[in-house]
């Protein structure tokens, strides 16, 4: 939470105070590679140590396998690229620092700045891989394939909770439509205690709303679909793992979804509700057999 707090500086977007560097109403990267280089050289010892390198004992005795997804920014159709920890059957290990794969992974346009990486080279631009991956479900069955081929998979996905029934705008009318813009708004303030105040002066002959105001709604709208998507691909993940592999998904029912931007500011209704949800006999009913899922998967020989 307190890094949410450094990093997720509504108020500033909403003044539309420019990040250094930058060129619109977002985040300021600057403070999220700042405060990224920090775990990393906190825990590793090494601001920049590398992706796929091994860790230095005894902080770390044994690598866990890991990725991230982005997508270049030049080819957002293109297939995702995958930044390991590991090499696998027909891939390699990533050379890029572990802050250079985070930073990309979390580039989220109207979010953060685009991030370059220029190890291998030639540079390649990246954005996250959110926008067609934000649950990398799929991508994590065909990853632990290539790990450990021929194997029992257990996948366990973690969801960011389910967001009430609101409707993705076409950006076309976020940007231009002053009708659009103040019914989103409304919806909006309701999650965002930033904006649960705010009015537009003279709506009625505005012909654009404050920027930092825009930039705002464009986020909350990017959530919106990234959670919709998120969704849709756990339809297709339950449906392809019905008597094929063991499949579980937790994710709070309601409320959780709707907090958005300022979730650090709303760390006690979060934990409530992910604790009332967690100890309902349904789940708890789950989380027994998803640990035996586990259990049963490694002792087949991972």
């Amino acid at each position: 939470m307190t890094l949410s707090q450094k990093i997720f500086q509504v108020d500033q977007v909403l003044a539309g105070t420019i990040p250094v560097g930058d060129d619109c109403c977002r985040f300021d990267y600057n403070i999220l590679e700042a405060e990224i280089k920090r775990l990393v050289e906190e825990r590793l010892g090494d601001k920049d140590h590398g992706m796929s390198a091994k860790p230095k004992p005894p902080k770390l005795p044994k690598q866990c396998h890991t990725f991230v997804v982005a997508q270049m920014a030049e080819s957002v159709t293109a297939p995702p690229t995958i930044f390991r920890s590991y090499h696998g059957e027909g891939v390699s290990k990533s050379k890029c620092a572990i802050w250079e794969a985070a930073r990309a992974t979390s580039a989220a346009p109207s979010f953060f700045k685009p991030m370059t990486i220029r190890n291998p080279s030639p540079p390649i631009t990246y954005v996250d891989g959110g926008l067609g991956y934000n649950n990398p479900g799929k991508l994590a069955l065909i990853e632990a394939g290539r790990i450990w081929a021929g194997k029992e998979v257990c996948l366990v996905s973690i969801g960011t909770g389910h967001p009430s029934a609101v409707s993705i705008v076409e950006e076309s009318q976020l940007e231009n439509d002053l009708e659009v813009q103040r019914s989103f708004l409304k919806l909006v303030q309701s999650s965002l205690s930033t904006l649960a105040s705010y009015t537009i002066p003279k709506w009625n002959t505005a012909k654009n709303i404050p920027a930092g105001v825009l930039a705002l709604l464009k986020m909350a709208n990017a959530l919106t679909s990234i959670v919709t998507n998120s969704e849709a691909i756990h339809d297709v993940l339950e449906r392809d793992a019905h008597e094929k592999f063991p499949y579980f998904r937790f994710n709070v029912d309601r409320d959780v979804g709707d907090i958005g931007l300022e979730d650090w500011k709303k760390l006690g209704p979060m934990t409530a509700y992910t604790k009332a949800y967690m100890t309902t006999f349904d789940m708890e009913k789950k989380k027994v057999l998803c640990a035996k899922s586990i259990i049963d998967s490694t002792a087949v020989g991972r």
